[in-house]
């Protein structure tokens, strides 16, 4: 197998391009197996734009192969089983394509070549899409079970790379990548909106395609990288028909990755009190003060498990912000987020409001029972008294309402456009992750 990550910048290239870059020229050899597109931890302070890497299962396939692409050479497809090729010589001519392609002044980009016949252990994918990991952890992980390493500058993509070598999935989704002519690149996209809005009302099994509340095509990027569309669903079949239902600008080429997008694998249940900074995490909490409206339009929510934390719900979340909102002291949730270290807070990305507690608010003073005026009170929590006959009762005699409350038990999560690639969509929940081939 061969795995390799960081080779891309904020100003260009892109992770997935160098697969078919990597394809082309080792065109002798197949895919054993599907492409394959691993997000990693968002929260990684030096990542260039969604921290991917990429893992390609290659040999020499036997049997019939599936499609799952089209480059310049032609079709591309994966087999079920074939021999394996030696991992040295598969290091060697891969390093080689990345030393031409990668983009190394950038100087946050460090790229990592991986190859070998056996895989890294699950945690090492576990760890890095949850933690940041030391590169020393993985090299010595690499080195016991005999796989193969290149460094290019600081070497910090072979994390990434043996991350996604290591992947083996719980859930999974698949994505199809069209990308744009060489000519094209750095020019404006020509996406006709209509089409992906026809494409997403169209097909069940896609998700994040388009933003009804931004009004903004999501499967185009906005960093001039040579990507033209991305498509992500839970069905390839359809994919492949998705794809061609995209107007305007017309793909040079194409390819079909298998991933853990829109998985949450990067989430753990934790308490409160356990809670790191750049941890991504699923708790479960009791409103514990009312929420506030601070500079910016973001909502802050007092969070209470073991101990408290502030729950932020920023402006972009739109809907979901509006539902904490309308949060009381008393309800319950569960908040999904990232911790963010300075002012700490849970940067929620998707609520589920579980419980809603009982709010009454005052609308009358109690009446006299002797007289049938109204009391008058006699300060904060000391009751009431007649003003006629000298009457008293309780500040619990008070005449109550109940709260009507303007949010509702359920999900709740941020527009399209505001959401992370490992964001499990509302979409993917009401299918029960069905994943067919």
């Amino acid at each position: 197998m061969l795995a390799f990550d960081d080779t891309d910048s904020p100003d260009g290239m892109c992770t997935t391009y160098l697969t078919t870059l990597v394809l082309e020229e080792l065109s002798d050899l197949d895919l054993l197996g599907w492409p394959r597109l691993v997000r990693l931890n968002p929260n990684v302070p030096w990542k260039t734009r969604g921290n991917a890497a990429v893992c390609l299962p290659l040999g020499y396939g036997e049997g019939r192969g599936r499609l799952c692409g089209r480059l310049e050479r032609g079709d591309i497809r994966w087999f079920k089983s074939g021999r394996p090729v030696d991992p040295v010589e598969l290091l060697d001519r891969a390093s080689a394509v990345v030393e031409r392609h990668a983009r190394f002044e950038c100087l946050t980009t460090n790229p990592g070549v991986v190859s070998g016949i056996v895989r890294p252990s699950p945690a090492t994918y576990w760890r890095a899409v949850r933690e940041v990991v030391p590169l020393e952890d993985v090299e010595s992980e690499l080195a016991t079970r005999g796989i193969h390493w290149r460094k290019f500058k600081g070497g910090r993509g072979v994390i990434g790379a043996s991350a996604a070598m290591a992947w083996r999935p719980r859930d999974r989704t698949w994505e199809v990548i069209a990308y744009r002519s060489p000519d094209k690149v750095g020019t404006p996209r020509d996406i006709d909106p209509e089409s992906v809005i026809e494409m997403d009302r169209e097909t069940r099994r896609t998700f994040n395609n388009y933003d009804p509340e931004n009004g903004h095509i999501a499967i185009a990027p906005g960093s001039p990288c040579p990507v033209l569309f991305g498509i992500r669903g839970d069905s390839p079949r359809e994919l492949m028909s998705a794809k061609d239902m995209i107007r305007g600008e017309r793909p040079h080429k194409w390819l079909m990755y298998m991933s853990n997008q829109g998985t949450e694998d990067h989430m753990v249940r934790r308490r409160v009190s356990e809670l790191g900074p750049g941890d991504s995490a699923k708790v479960n909490g009791t409103v514990s003060s009312p929420p506030t409206t601070i500079p910016g339009g973001h909502v802050i929510v007092g969070l209470k498990d073991d101990v408290e934390i502030d729950a932020a719900f920023y402006e972009q979340s739109r809907g979901m912000r509006d539902a904490a909102r309308a949060l009381l002291p008393g309800d319950k949730v569960v908040a999904y987020g990232s911790v963010r270290s300075s002012p700490r807070s849970l940067n929620v990305e998707k609520l589920q409001v579980v419980s809603l507690s009982s709010h009454a608010r005052k609308t009358a003073n109690p009446e006299c029972s002797a007289c049938r005026k109204r009391m008058g009170s006699m300060g904060s929590g000391q009751g009431y008294r007649c003003k006629v006959c000298g009457a008293r009762a309780p500040a619990s005699a008070a005449v109550l309402e109940p709260v009507i409350r303007s949010v509702s038990l359920g999900w709740y999560e941020p527009p399209v456009s505001s959401r992370r690639h490992l964001h499990k969509p509302l979409r993917r929940l009401s299918r029960g992750n069905i994943n067919k081939l």
